[in-house]
């Protein structure tokens, strides 16, 4: 773990110049809500200490150079104007371009300087711990904290900005939801945080005092930026809600399913019974007869086109049931009801294997292993396929698991900062 004291070192040695900004940005672990976010349902995410921290001052090169603490990782320079439009099998470099576009085309695509970068981390990647939001989000306030004076959230709010990020994340293949962006940006230190969306806002949530949770590594690992199972599961949401708009009479272009449910005015409960009659495995074709090619030219994207085998069933049910459950999770928070807790984020581990078929033999054996020890709860977090789980113990029964493997007993932690030297 490097210090403060080492990065400055470090980039003065590298580069020649003093850094004018420290930039520390959390990754985050989501309680529940997960593969929602992205149809608009609300998530309960909260910080982790674990972060990304990038150094950055302008330089007179005219060039974006950016450094990785890593020696493992190679320096990438480009002169400016930087040609860099995006890329569909992303390096750890182009996380940081991403952030940076996305403030350029925020300003008018105006490159005004040479910049230097140094990052280093300790969120693991490809963890499900949000990773890469954190790389594109640092880059992002970097990049934007050298371009104005003075705080950089009195030139734009935070709520503003974490939006800028997420819709800047297709750059490096990600159809993201946003929860991932906002969890860290609008973190505070203590409470969980129920994010909901369109428009983002959000609200700190007291979590039970002798609810602990512990972040497990899976020792699998998925690069969702780099494999198509994630926007696979996006492409099938949206499917769905052409399929139900035509069921209810809904003209929005929306397809977001919870725009389909409040137009529909269909409780929970009811759309789910609707989603019963969905049909499970869908051909193209099929899906053309059910709502038309042109509709289905609307689901898909650049890089989603050869997709030609859909589920629909059972991911619509995932989706729908895990809002419901963020609900009742929120009430079991503030009953202080940490076993509801626990058996709610059991369901949706249940729900997200099943179902959404995200997890993984190593994620489902490691919350069999908890579980087995006294956890309450035990679930996938991020998009899986890999990554980590979080699990929920009374505080009194920590002890019970202090022999198996871990990552670190988690609090919620401070968003996004940036600190100016």
């Amino acid at each position: 773990m490097a210090t403060n004291e080492e990065l400055h070192d470090h980039f003065v040695k590298l580069y020649g110049i003093e850094p004018e900004v420290r930039i520390t940005c959390p990754g985050r672990v989501n309680l529940i809500g997960e593969h929602i976010d992205y149809h608009d349902y609300g998530v309960f995410p909260m910080a982790i200490d674990a972060s990304t921290v990038i150094l950055a001052a302008r330089n007179s090169t005219q060039n974006i150079v950016f450094s990785n603490f890593d020696p493992k990782y190679s320096n990438w320079e480009s002169p400016i104007p930087c040609p860099w439009t995006g890329s569909s099998s992303p390096k750890w470099f182009d996380y940081l371009l991403c952030g940076w576009k996305g403030i350029l085309d925020h300003e008018g695509n105006t490159e005004r300087f040479g910049m230097s970068f140094l990052l280093f981390g300790t969120i693991p990647p490809s963890s499900g711990l949000s990773s890469s939001s954190s790389l594109v989000c640092a880059s992002a306030l970097a990049t934007w904290s050298l371009i104005v004076q003075g705080d950089p959230f009195e030139h734009i709010s935070r709520e503003n900005f974490a939006h800028l990020c997420a819709k800047s994340e297709p750059l490096i293949g990600t159809l993201s939801g946003g929860m991932d962006q906002a969890a860290e940006v609008l973190a505070s230190e203590g409470t969980a945080l129920r994010i909901d969306f369109n428009p983002l806002r959000s609200k700190n949530i007291e979590l039970p005092e002798d609810a602990v949770f512990v972040v497990v590594h899976s020792n699998t690992e998925l690069n969702k930026g780099a494999t198509s199972h994630y926007n696979e599961r996006v492409i099938e949401g949206r499917i769905v809600a052409q399929i139900l708009k035509q069921k209810f009479s809904i003209s929005t272009p929306s397809f977001r399913l919870k725009d389909v449910q409040k137009l529909s005015g269909k409780t929970f409960e009811e759309i789910l019974k609707v989603v019963e009659t969905l049909p499970e495995e869908v051909n193209k074709e099929q899906v053309i007869d059910l709502i038309g090619n042109d509709k289905l030219e609307e689901c898909l994207t650049e890089n989603t086109r050869k997709f030609t085998e859909f589920k629909l069933r059972s991911r619509a049910r995932h989706v729908f049931s895990e809002a419901h459950r963020v609900e009742f999770f929120e009430k079991a928070c503030s009953e202080k009801d940490i076993r509801e807790m626990g058996r709610l984020m059991n369901e949706s581990h249940r729900s997200c294997a099943v179902d959404y078929e995200c997890s993984c033999r190593e994620l489902d054996d490691i919350c069999k292993l908890y579980l087995e020890h006294g956890a309450l709860g035990a679930r996938l977090t991020g998009a899986g396929w890999g990554g980590c789980a979080v699990v929920l113990m009374a505080a009194d029964d920590v002890e019970k698991v202090a022999e198996l493997p871990s990552l670190f007993v988690s609090k919620p932690a401070q968003g996004i900062r940036v600190h100016r030297f």
